[in-house]
């Protein structure tokens, strides 16, 4: 069933009622639940109304309607391009379990970390280096997120942010690094703890932030640089001081663990998880205007979240009234955009009580 809204003259027989349909005295003209017919379109024109909100039963749907009704996910899973992406991704996150093996049994192992940082950049180039990668990222969270496959995906979107940001050769080379050995202290954690569903104790939840210091610990005994394992042990920590394991503040966070950082809490908010829906990427979008401009480095978040948001332009999008539509254009806050809505724009930031719920 997909909840649409359509102009009166494009009614089907068989679609269904959304909402009252109340003409321009007040009065409802077409109730809730009706089932139609074409015979409803001069009553609904004579009452002055272009638009209504129908229900369209899947056996009456276009290919069309389907297609677009249909997550990007889905969509994306029945393409050649997921696949070959999805293969690529077990590939390189197999690669960086074995490095973390091989730095665990011997932190002195010699590493080639060039291969390994040419290796990621090139996967990550193949996929147009673009939102288009947390799009196929999203779409292969069908599998458990181990800390490898984790791993990956903050790398691949530190490269975004790295590239919105401006980061020359050199520095996106090192933030690939930092990224790929970030979360490396987790390989001493217990699995079902870093897994465990519902709530944490106290006791259990300083166990997995200590693997900041565990990861520090290792990475300072192997060859790798110094702000590989300084990007270890502060990737949690926030500008406004919150963080831990130092409670560090503003410029006196490492510059690799500012961007590290939100990559890392942007996977964490875009993961599946067992015990609650899937979020809104305007959401996770709110999420970051409402604290992340004390928490995080602006000069990476307001480029990657820009980004972001310029990506969904043209997107087909659900509000919590029901009602669908088209974004059309951005304003300056990025969750209140103008959205189309059949021959209507809607300007949600004249539009408090309205906000986006889905974008399909």
């Amino acid at each position: 069933m997909i909840n649409k809204n359509i102009l009166v003259n494009d009614i089907r027989a068989g679609m269904i009622m959304a909402s009252d349909a109340v003409g321009t005295n007040g009065q409802v003209v077409v109730p809730k639940s009706t089932v139609l017919s074409q015979r409803y379109m001069a009553r609904l024109t004579n009452a002055g109304l272009k638009t209504i909100s129908v229900y369209i039963p899947d056996y009456i749907a276009t290919p069309e309607e389907l297609e677009e009704e249909a997550p990007l996910e889905n969509r994306l899973k029945d393409t050649k391009e997921y696949q070959d992406f999805r293969r690529e991704l077990l590939a390189v996150a197999g690669d960086i379990s074995e490095v973390f093996e091989r730095l665990m049994m011997n932190p002195r192992s010699d590493i080639d970390t060039d291969g390994l940082i040419d290796k990621i950049k090139s996967f990550s180039e193949k996929y147009g280096e673009t939102l288009h990668v947390l799009e196929l990222l999203q779409a292969a969270r069908d599998f458990d997120d181990s800390i490898y496959i984790h791993t990956v995906g903050v790398t691949l979107i530190s490269i975004i942010i790295g590239i919105k940001a401006q980061f020359t050769e050199e520095q996106l080379r090192e933030l690939i690094l930092c990224s790929i050995f970030h979360d490396i202290g987790k390989i001493t954690i217990p699995e079902e703890l870093l897994n465990k569903q519902g709530r944490l104790t106290e006791d259990e939840l300083e166990e997995i932030r200590s693997h900041t210091t565990l990861g520090y610990s290792l990475l300072t005994q192997t060859t790798l640089p110094e702000h590989v394992a300084l990007c270890a042990l502060y990737h949690h920590e926030r500008f406004d001081g919150s963080g831990y394991p130092d409670g560090l503040n503003g410029q006196k966070i490492p510059f690799y663990a500012r961007y590290v950082a939100i990559a890392d809490v942007y996977y964490a908010m875009t993961s599946k998880r067992p015990y609650r829906e899937d979020i809104c990427t305007f959401d996770v979008v709110a999420g970051f205007e409402k604290d992340g401009y004390s928490k995080y480095d602006v000069a990476g978040l307001l480029p990657f979240l820009n980004c972001l948001a310029q990506s969904l332009i043209g997107s087909h999008v659900i509000l919590n009234d029901g009602t669908d539509g088209k974004l059309i254009m951005l304003n300056e806050r990025l969750t209140r955009p103008i959205i189309k809505v059949a021959s209507e724009f809607v300007d949600l930031m004249k539009h408090p009580e309205l906000e986006i719920i889905k974008v399909m």
